[in-house]
């Protein structure tokens, strides 16, 4: 059985306290050790002391690059990368080829920190993290410093990849206190051994695996916390200023039939799937909802034929696509139908056709390839119906809706043509810039004193 420990102060930490992870199956996986609440006090105060704002970013940038390719190709802690993803798929039900290819995500990103740091950085440089100023032109600069030097960070275990957040911040200078999602400890602390072993200081990341006693804890002791999760989380944190919170996606596609060649066709259909499909419908950018305007007969029932056919197998199954729920209860709560198969807990694979978007079941987001769709006439405005989503595709000549959801704030990322709601980029926006979070500017000037 494996062990996950704490990790302090750059080494790890026992607990007295620790939890059994199951996997799909019910069958004991790791051991994972707990912190107390009352850790987190601590544990910040010796982030603060190993944060050290003069230091070269540009050494921790190697070392972040260098422990990606280890990440990718090394054993660590005794864990091969084929391993590693096989406790992924075990501890989460993620189909194996989806959790290899995520750790395939994460190394590379990680490889290229310095292009993923090019998004975040205003004007698309490197100079401002290493010189704190930004310069609109020549002659005049500002201040662009941290907000603080802890990162509290709150992962969720629907996909590894989404720890390249927490390392981008890292990278910008921040030490980080991690509390990892309930289901998948495993990569992070595979992280954190790559980064010890490329000679990352290791003293700059603290790894508290915990309950959610923890979350409050990491908001009030550190500068700023990132935190995923669902409305029981998003009411604990509120309105925060210190929280960036990311919830539940609603992704949305827009077909619009009058403005796309063929739009029956089968490459418009397995675009469709895909944008559903991707990643065992884990994503929170995983289309959730598909919205059609105008007339394309045989459009969305042929996406949805496709969806049902999908087999349900073991997740270890390399041909496997859709993902087991560990939770049976919390699978039966959904709006979706489940299934028993072989002794698992499948949500089936669906596009429920027809559905009012006034229904409460329109655009519900579920951790599975399972959406609705809705028709619209042609000519109707579909923004309304596009609100509130965390990334939308637009397949549409109209260059005005365009342009109306490019500055519609609700809206937090938009792909024009053919790029499936969750595309991404290392660094690229999420629900804005990680850097925007993390840093201020201020004003700044310098002048010679003439009084001598």
């Amino acid at each position: 059985m494996y062990e996950i420990p704490l990790w302090r102060a750059g080494r790890e930490r026992a607990s007295l306290d620790a939890r059994l992870l199951r996997d799909y199956r019910g069958a004991p996986l790791a051991r994972v050790a707990s912190a107390p609440s009352l850790m987190v006090h601590r544990a910040v105060a010796e982030l603060r002391a190993a944060a050290e704002p003069g230091r070269d970013l540009t050494a921790l940038w190697d070392a972040i690059a260098a422990a990606g390719r280890l990440l990718a190709t090394a054993g660590l802690g005794g864990c091969s990368p084929d391993e590693h993803a096989r406790l992924v798929t075990l501890a989460t039900g993620a189909p194996i080829a989806d959790s290899r290819q995520a750790l395939t995500e994460l190394a590379s990103g990680m490889v290229h920190v310095r292009d993923a740091l090019r998004w975040q950085s205003p004007g698309g440089g490197l100079d401002p993290f290493l010189t704190h100023r930004l310069e609109p032109a020549p002659g005049k600069s500002c201040g662009w410093v941290p907000a603080g030097q802890v990162l509290g960070f709150v992962a969720p275990s629907n996909h590894p990849a989404v720890h390249l957040t927490w390392v981008l911040a890292l990278a910008m200078g921040w030490s980080v206190a991690l509390r990892p999602g309930a289901d998948d400890p495993f990569t992070p602390w595979r992280v954190l051994l790559a980064l010890r072993e490329a000679g990352f200081p290791a003293e700059r990341v603290a790894l508290l695996p915990g309950g959610h006693d923890l979350v409050p804890a990491l908001v009030e002791h550190c500068d700023r916390t990132v935190a995923y999760g669902g409305p029981a989380l998003a009411a604990l944190l509120g309105r925060d200023p210190r929280v960036l919170f990311n919830g539940p996606g609603r992704s949305k596609v827009l077909v619009d039939a009058g403005a796309v060649r063929a739009p029956t066709g089968n490459g418009m259909v397995s675009f469709l799937v895909d944008c559903i499909l991707h990643d065992g419908g884990r994503k929170c950018t995983c289309a959730s909802a598909l919205l059609l305007r105008g007339e394309a007969p045989g459009l969305l029932e042929a996406v949805a034929d496709r969806l049902d056919r999908l087999p349900l197998l073991d997740p270890l199954d390399p041909e496997a696509r859709v993902p087991a729920w560990k939770d049976p209860a919390a699978a039966q709560q959904t709006p979706a139908e489940t299934v028993e198969v072989d002794g698992l807990t499948f949500v089936r694979p669906a596009l429920l056709l027809g559905v009012d978007p006034a229904d409460p079941r329109f655009g519900v987001e579920l951790p599975a390839p399972w959406a609705t769709a809705a028709q619209l006439p042609a000519g109707a405005d579909p923004l309304p119906l596009l609100r509130g989503s965390l990334a939308v595709t637009l397949l549409t000549r109209d260059r005005a809706l365009a342009g109306r959801c490019l500055t519609e704030t609700t809206i937090q990322k938009l792909f024009v043509g053919p790029i499936p709601p969750w595309h991404t980029e290392p660094g690229a926006p999420h629900k804005g810039r990680l850097a925007d979070f993390l840093f201020t500017a201020k004003a700044y000037r310098e002048a010679e004193i003439p009084w001598n």
